[in-house]
């Protein structure tokens, strides 16, 4: 009886965003065995898939359930801290169904070069070469890493007139939000895979630059994987703490807007993403939070209504 007691509660604990992960790693875990020669050792990837999906499916409700704060915030934060697991293996799987040459870079090209007559991306960093303004630009892509790291400091430590319990509401449904919109950009990037215009016969573009310049030149060097430019997760995935924050701490307002304005730029001078890719970053991130929203977390509402 306790045993099912506690699976109950295991249950109840359970948000949608555990039901999402499952199901993005054992989708993920299916494709490779479609293509094995992309991927090595695709048999033991979907061991560790289901590993990995079995282990969320109890260990954050699990945690949830926790007085003390630590366990705690990590049952509610844990999927976006394994995204660089996701993210490592675009590497394989944006190349199973399409490889480089049948990517979507030239359907996206095309439809750049029929609303604006040309690349944006390409034009503006060849109009404007200043090597400040790279910079400043590489700097607003690289705030993409700590954004959402700094919305969770705002809802703990920022003065507001929230609650313990609206505090930690909070915390859920931007994770909520998040963590949706990156599962449906690695599935985008799994089925219609885009190098970008930086990758997809650009050609070189001399800009010069100074320490952010070297950080990201680093980062794309070692850890950059090709095939995730549409829709551009650096924005659909800022917009996700800008909007919060936007929300719930309207002190806060001008320097997140600020940021996110740029970093949406620097998309797109950086070479990094087209246009278009950023229009479809904005629209994702929005349905997300919309739909977020409106359904909320039924799972959270039922423990709630356990405990009371």
């Amino acid at each position: 009886m306790n045993l099912r007691r506690k699976l109950v509660e295991l249950s109840l604990r359970r948000m949608n965003i555990d039901r999402a992960a499952v199901v993005y790693l054992l989708a993920s875990a299916f494709y490779p065995v479609l293509k094995p020669s992309v991927f090595p050792d695709p048999w033991a990837n979907a061991l560790l898939h289901g590993i990995l999906a079995l282990a969320i499916w109890f260990i954050p409700p699990l945690l949830r359930g926790s007085r003390h704060f630590l366990p705690r915030i990590l049952g509610e934060i844990y999927l976006p801290m394994i995204f660089p697991l996701f993210y490592a293996e675009m590497e394989y799987l944006g190349i199973i169904f399409f490889d480089f040459e049948n990517s979507l870079d030239p359907a996206l090209i095309h439809l750049e070069e029929a609303i604006f007559g040309m690349q944006p991306s390409l034009e503006w960093s060849r109009a404007w070469p200043w090597a400040w303004f790279h910079e400043l630009m590489e700097f607003a892509y690289f705030t993409y890493y700590f954004l959402a790291l700094t919305f969770i400091v705002l809802v703990f430590k920022a003065r507001s007139a929230m609650d313990d319990l609206q505090r930690w509401d909070a915390v859920r449904d931007f994770v909520r939000d998040l963590s949706i919109t990156m599962l449906l950009c690695y599935t985008m990037y799994t089925l219609f895979p885009a190098w970008g215009p930086k990758f997809f016969r650009a050609g070189y573009v001399d800009v010069g630059g100074w320490i952010f310049t070297d950080i990201m030149r680093h980062i794309h060097d070692n850890g950059a994987i090709l095939g995730a430019a549409f829709p551009s997760s650096h924005v659909a995935a800022s917009m996700v703490p800008w909007w919060h924050a936007w929300c719930l701490f309207p002190r806060h307002r001008w320097w997140m807007s600020t940021l996110f304005v740029l970093l949406c730029m620097s998309t797109v001078y950086n070479r990094y993403h087209y246009v278009v890719d950023v229009f479809a970053g904005l629209l994702l991130g929005g349905i997300v939070m919309s739909f977020g929203r409106i359904l909320g977390d039924k799972a959270r509402d039922s423990w709630r209504f356990r405990r009371a």
